[in-house]
C-alpha cells in the first residue's frame, strides 16, 4: 500500500514507529495483528474482523511531523500552527476514502469501510499479496514479455475509463504506485492526495487535484500520457517523474536488453504506439481513452483506406402551395363566370381598389347577367322533359362527277431516263478501258 512513499518492512521502521497501535489493539470490529509499514503520512495494519474471520488492511492517517500518539491512543498536535495542515489532510484522507469507496473495478483500489476515531482516521481494504511495479522491474534483469504489457495497458486503462466516467482523474500513475497482485494482475493504488494537502500553501486552499473540474483534461491527459511511461518502464526500466526526460526510443532499448528481450515476441505495432505516446507534444496527446485506445489499436493491412466524402445533399425545396380555391367550379359555372366577366372596362388605378370581395358565383339556376341572352335549350334537356325534338330538313342532291385535269410532262423530265442511261453506258467503258491499260 502506497502513500507517496515506499512502505517501510516492521524490521527497519524509522523514527516514530512506536505512534504506531500495538498488535491486539481493538479499532471498531477489528483487531490489530501486526504493523505492515508506515510513512511519514501514516501507518498500514494487518486486522482480522472479530466476526467474520477474514483478514483485511487497514490504513490509519498519522502525519508523523504535525502530531503524535499520546498514552490513551489519541493523537495530538506536535505545535498548535500544525493544527491547520493536519484538519487539511485529515479531511483529504476521508475524502479520498469516500471516493474509492464508490467503485468496484479489480484494476483500481477498493475501500470498504472508513470512519474517524482517535483524533483522526481509518480506511479499511482488501490485503493485496505481493509487490509494487517498481520494485518487480527493479528486482527482475528481464523485462516485461508481450503479454505482461497487454495485461498493464488492459488493467490500468480500464482503471482510469472508470474514474473518467465519474469525472475524475488519478493523478498519481507511477510504478511505486501501481501493485502487482500475484505478480501479474496490477492494481491503481490510492490518489496519494494526501501529502499534496498537507504540504500545500497554507495560504491557500487546497481542492484535492483528482476531484477538481477545473483540471480533469489536463489530468486525464497526463494520466494517459503517464501510462505510456509505465508501460515504457516495464521494458526499460527506466522511470522519470512527469516525464521531464525524453523517453529513449524502444528499439534502442531492445538494442541494449537484446539478450534478455529475444524471445519476448514483442508486436512491432504495440512498441510503436508506446513512443508515439510519448513523442506528441502536449498539445497533441490524447486527451480521453478512447483516443488512447484508438492509438494501440491494430492498423488495417495496405494503409488507411481513403474515406469518400460525399458533398452534402442540397435540402429539397418545397413546391410552392397552390391557392386553394374556396369555391370550386364545374364547367358550366366556369363557363357562366367566364362569360359575366367578358366585356368589362379596365379595373381603377391601384389607389382606387376597393377591398375584395368574392362575387358570388352563379349557377345554372342563376342568371349570370340580366342582359346575356338564355342559354339555348340542349337536346337532351329536351328529351328529359319528353318534349318533341325539333325536326331538321336537310336536302341532299347528287353532285355531278368532274375528272382531275391531267397534270402536263414537262420537256426534261421526259429526258432524264435517256441521259441516265447515257451516263451508266460511259462509267462502264471508262472502267473497261483501265482495267485493260493496267
Amino acid at each position: 500500500m502506497n502513500l507517496f512513499e515506499p512502505l517501510q518492512p516492521p524490521g527497519r521502521l524509522p523514527v516514530g514507529a512506536g505512534q504506531a497501535l500495538q498488535p491486539g489493539y481493538m479499532l471498531e470490529e477489528f483487531e490489530i495483528t501486526q504493523v505492515l509499514g508506515l510513512t511519514s503520512f501514516g501507518v498500514l495494519y494487518l486486522a482480522t474482523h472479530v466476526t467474520e474471520h477474514n483478514t483485511v488492511a487497514i490504513k490509519e492517517y498519522l502525519p508523523s511531523s504535525l502530531a503524535m500518539r499520546n498514552a490513551d491512543g489519541q493523537l495530538e498536535l506536535t505545535d498548535p500552527s500544525h493544527n491547520e495542515a493536519f484538519q487539511r489532510g485529515l479531511q483529504s484522507f476521508v475524502t479520498e476514502a469516500l471516493t474509492l469507496s464508490q467503485f468496484n473495478h479489480p484494476h483500481l483500489l477498493s475501500v470498504t469501510c472508513v470512519w474517524e476515531a482517535n483524533g483522526t482516521a481509518y480506511r479499511v481494504m482488501p490485503l493485496l499479496t505481493g509487490t509494487t511495479l517498481l520494485a518487480q522491474r527493479s528486482n527482475r534483469n528481464e523485462p516485461a514479455s508481450q503479454e505482461q504489457l497487454q495485461a498493464l495497458f488492459d488493467g490500468l486503462l480500464g482503471a482510469l475509463e472508470v474514474l473518467n466516467d465519474a469525472g475524475l482523474a488519478h493523478g498519481q500513475i507511477e510504478p511505486v504506485n501501481i501493485f502487482m497482485l500475484n505478480g501479474e494482475h496490477p492494481v491503481l493504488m490510492d490518489f496519494d492526495a494526501v501529502h499534496q494537502a498537507v504540504l500545500s500553501d497554507l495560504d491557500e486552499p487546497h481542492v484535492d487535484a483528482y476531484a477538481n473540474p477545473h483540471r480533469l483534461q489536463q489530468m486525464t491527459c497526463g494520466d494517459l500520457h503517464a501510462l505510456a511511461s509505465v508501460l515504457h518502464f516495464a521494458i526499460s526500466n527506466h522511470w522519470s517523474a512527469g516525464g521531464a526526460t525524453q523517453a529513449e526510443p524502444l528499439a534502442e532499448a531492445l538494442a541494449r536488453l537484446k539478450d534478455s528481450a529475444s524471445a519476448l515476441g514483442y508486436a512491432p505495432e504495440f512498441l510503436s504506439a508506446i513512443d508515439t505516446a510519448l513523442a506528441l507534444p502536449p498539445a497533441d496527446r490524447p486527451g480521453t481513452v478512447a483516443e488512447f485506445r484508438a492509438l494501440f489499436a491494430p492498423k488495417p493491412q495496405g494503409g488507411t483506406p481513403v474515406k469518400l466524402i460525399k458533398p452534402p445533399r442540397r435540402p429539397k425545396r418545397p413546391l410552392p402551395e397552390r391557392p386553394k380555391n374556396e369555391y370550386p367550379l364545374n364547367s358550366s359555372e366556369s363557363v357562366l363566370a367566364l362569360l359575366a366577366n367578358f366585356g368589362r372596362g379596365p379595373v381603377n388605378a391601384p389607389e382606387d381598389i376597393e377591398p375584395f370581395e368574392n362575387p358570388p358565383v352563379p349557377t345554372l339556376t342563376e342568371e349570370a347577367e340580366p342582359s346575356l341572352p338564355p342559354l339555348r335549350a340542349s337536346l337532351f334537356d329536351a328529351m328529359d322533359a319528353g318534349e318533341p325534338l325539333p325536326q331538321s330538313h336537310v336536302g341532299y342532291g347528287r353532285m355531278p362527277y368532274r375528272p382531275m385535269p391531267p397534270i402536263p410532262a414537262s420537256r426534261w423530265r421526259r429526258l432524264m431516263p435517256a441521259m441516265a442511261f447515257g451516263a451508266l453506258v460511259l462509267v462502264c467503258v471508262l472502267a473497261l478501258g483501265w482495267v485493260l491499260t493496267a
